[in-house]
């Protein structure tokens, strides 16, 4: 059965209870998966609207949901949607994050789609806006997004409060911060509103999250790199490894951090990259070449790898003998492969007993336990079980988004990932719901 016939039959099986009465409706934009859907409703919540620009999402939203979704909202006159007492959005994020360039309300795209919110609020005057974000909306532009995120709602008369929570506050083991955002009309009383509480999470293991439905196994130039790698961690021990990452292009180097005033001539009785001799360069680009990446913008060790640099040199000081053999077999074609982040168990140092992610700033080792956050971009960086060799399925990652009910996710592990990564994590939104059932007029 393809997708039309199953949105077709997921429809008309809804469409005769559609409206049935329900405590509190609410309306989910930018819905994504519906991560929003399935907190609410578990809360005990009834969605009588929805809006995805994304077609195939929408696709999958009526499935899973039996509510088809309407496209972009900023096409859609506020009188067309349904009355509802709250309004969930978890408006596009990437304007705000890191990988976005914190664009914020001037992203010509997305960053602006606050404004939708605001719009239907103020037409429609629902009890409680429910919004989710990263935490950095809060200090992009110097504070200047949020600050205007709290006028405009305030103008419409909504008091705000928030707070910063992670699945792992709850119990589920993903590490991923994210802000929610709770506005209440003025005449709410909200005094009996209870943001969730953290839980107790020592006794929470991913393994329990773990299956083997739609594994992939790791490639094997990437396994290669990592037991070489592994072969220098065994021999460094605890004592070599901290927060400062292994930066193997300093293994040798002797240049200055900062070389930017430095002539040519004055450069050449240095080493570069790996120890290259710089002594035949015969131009500054042929230098540069020598050079690890890193340093050819502005000709300085960059700011974010600076400490791990320096500390990267000590540590070929120490074990200069042995790092001179290994270096020779380490694969130095990727540059973020030749920067190992070790955020894992001092006491353990195996890295197929962590969790591992080839990210752009190094290979990062993590603790077993709990996964990264899931990134929405990219399925590259997608977390690798080490002691398996194999990366986190996306069932296993819709599973620590609490979505691992629903019918279908994307067909594609690029499409599955970004959906499953921009995803609000649906757990948490059902125990906000659950509170806000106390405050609801």
């Amino acid at each position: 059965m393809d997708i039309s016939s199953l949105v077709n039959e997921s429809y008309s099986s809804f469409s005769s209870t559609r409206y049935n009465p329900s405590p509190v409706r609410f309306i989910d934009l930018f819905a994504g998966l519906g991560g929003f859907h399935v907190g609410m409703s578990n809360a005990g919540f009834e969605c009588v609207f929805a809006s995805e620009l994304d077609h195939e999402l929408r696709e999958l939203y009526a499935v899973n949901h039996s509510l088809i979704p309407v496209g972009d909202i900023r096409h859609i006159r506020e009188e067309e949607i349904p009355e509802h007492d709250v309004i969930c959005a978890g408006f596009p994020c990437q304007p705000f994050s890191l990988a976005g360039s914190q664009k914020g309300r001037k992203c010509p795209k997305s960053g602006k789609l606050i404004d939708e919110v605001v719009r239907i609020a103020k037409y429609h005057k629902p009890q409680v806006i429910l919004l989710e974000n990263v935490p950095k909306i809060k200090t992009i532009s110097e504070g200047q997004f949020w600050s205007y995120l709290n006028k405009a709602f305030s103008d419409i008369g909504y008091k705000l409060q928030h707070k910063i929570i992670s699945p792992v506050d709850l119990g589920i083991p993903q590490n991923r911060k994210r802000i929610f955002i709770m506005l209440s009309r003025e005449d709410i009383d909200v005094n009996h509103f209870e943001w969730p509480a953290s839980k107790d999470y020592s006794q929470q293991f991913l393994e329990e999250y773990l299956d083997d439905e739609g594994t992939k196994e790791l490639q094997k130039e990437k396994l290669d790199q990592l037991r070489h790698w592994q072969v220098l961690v065994k021999h460094i021990g605890r004592a070599g490894l901290n927060h400062l990452g292994l930066v193997a292009p300093e293994f040798g180097a002797t240049y200055p951090m900062d070389f930017g005033d430095l002539t040519l001539e004055e450069l050449k009785a240095f080493k570069g990259a790996y120890g290259q001799p710089l002594s035949s360069c015969n131009s500054m680009q042929e230098l540069l070449d020598k050079m690890p990446s890193y340093t050819r913008r502005n000709k300085r060790v960059a700011d974010w790898v600076y400490q791990s640099a320096s500390n990267s040199r000590k540590i070929y000081e120490e074990n200069q003998s042995f790092i001179d053999s290994w270096k020779v077999g380490l694969d130095k074609r990727n540059n973020s492969w030749q920067i190992l982040e070790w955020r894992g168990h001092r006491s353990l140092p195996d890295i197929f007993k962590h969790l591992i992610q080839f990210r752009a700033s190094g290979i990062r080792i993590s603790k077993p336990e709990i996964a990264p956050s899931l990134i929405s971009m990219t399925s590259t960086q997608t977390p690798i079980i080490g002691s398996q060799c194999r990366y986190i399925s996306k069932f296993e990652a819709a599973k620590l988004q609490h979505l691992h009910g629903l019918r279908m996710i994307p067909h594609s592990e690029s499409g599955s990932f970004k959906a499953i990564g921009n995803a609000v994590n649906a757990k948490i939104v059902q125990e906000i719901g659950e509170s806000l059932n106390k405050i609801l007029i």
